[in-house]
């Protein structure tokens, strides 16, 4: 990249009209600027242990989501051709890792804006720049202290909201399930922290529960009655997602359910219905689709729709995802 840069500069004297010339110049410019900035993120790599090791559960976790979605339903993943990393995505993520990793950082004032044609890879480097920051997070927090919500998405359209849980969740599995494994400990410690890593999608009522109900609030709308209605009659399920995002099983009429119980929900739980699949035996899927349950629970990374930014001044339970708790009660939700 710098010898390109290199090679663009002897350029910029002989494009005629000083006009052009300037406007050529600001772009070499901007570009030394980039390169300076992926150098600061690979020096980073290079002297800090912990932004390395977030580094390799980025590339773990990335690559194994990629693995899944590759191999489709019923698939087998470890049969796929190895996944990797196109140079603009390397870059993205390196050039953003000091900023990141310094809150005190100049890049901190910066908004960088990753510009690729459709179907170019744009997802995958700003969900792999989202597991770095997440499992940074985890690595330099010990216990429940890195958990919260740690990326927070906007989209304008739903529908692009919804294929983008899909796409984001793929990869939150595997930060979840690499979390509990035995090569991400150090003795008895989770290196990923131990409190689940979670995904929420933050959307109108009309996609999903903005309560859980229960006794003395049956309403239509909450996630109890819309479970009954879906279990009755297998129409408007209460999750706006069809199918497990990890291995591809559609989701059936017992795939959801409120816990501890419909009495007194504390969240809304989505089951894979394929035994074989890691959240299909017992271990829910790391999704929250319930505002209460979002609240409470703080996902680490959180995706949402521009009408619910629009409500964050009038939601006092919102200042939860920007670091105003001070409690954790004893069933372990905040």
């Amino acid at each position: 990249y710098k010898t390109w840069i290199s090679a663009q500069s002897t350029v910029v004297p002989t494009i005629p009209g000083a006009p052009r010339q300037t406007t050529a110049q600001r772009l070499v410019d901007a570009a030394q600027e980039a390169s300076r900035r992926i150098s600061e993120g690979i020096s980073l790599l290079a002297s800090d242990p912990h932004a390395r090791l977030a580094f390799c559960a980025t590339n773990e976790a990335v690559a194994r989501a990629n693995r899944q979605r590759a191999a489709g339903h019923g698939g087998d993943p470890s049969a796929q051709k190895a996944p990797k990393w196109r140079p603009f995505q390397l870059a993205f993520i390196l050039l953003n890792l000091s900023g990141l990793h310094d809150l005190s950082h100049t890049d901190r004032e910066t908004v960088d804006l990753l510009f690729f044609p459709t179907g170019g890879g744009k997802t995958e480097a700003y969900l792999g720049l989202a597991a770095w920051n997440i499992a940074h997070r985890r690595i330099t927090n010990h216990g429940k202290l890195g958990a919260g919500v740690a990326v927070l998405m906007r989209y304008t359209l739903r529908l692009l909201t919804l294929d983008q849980l899909t796409r984001a969740a793929g990869v939150i599995c595997a930060l979840e399930l690499m979390r509990g494994e035995p090569t991400w400990r150090e003795g008895q410690r989770n290196i990923l922290g131990d409190w689940p890593i979670e995904i929420g999608l933050w959307v109108g009522a009309a996609a999903t529960p903005n309560r859980l109900g229960g006794k003395g609030n049956t309403g239509p709308e909450t996630a109890v009655a819309r479970i009954r209605r879906f279990k009755r009659d297998g129409r408007e399920a209460p999750a706006p997602i069809k199918a497990c995002p990890w291995c591809g099983e559609p989701f059936t009429r017992d795939s959801f359910r409120c816990t501890p119980s419909d009495v007194a929900p504390q969240n809304m739980e989505i089951g894979c219905a394929d035994s074989r699949c890691p959240f299909g035996s017992g271990e829910p899927l790391p999704v929250l689709t319930v505002d209460e349950a979002i609240y409470r629970r703080l996902p680490a990374f959180l995706i949402a729709t521009v009408d619910k930014f629009a409500g964050l001044p009038f939601v006092d339970q919102v200042g939860a995802f920007f670091d105003h708790v001070d409690r954790e009660k004893a069933d372990g939700v905040r």
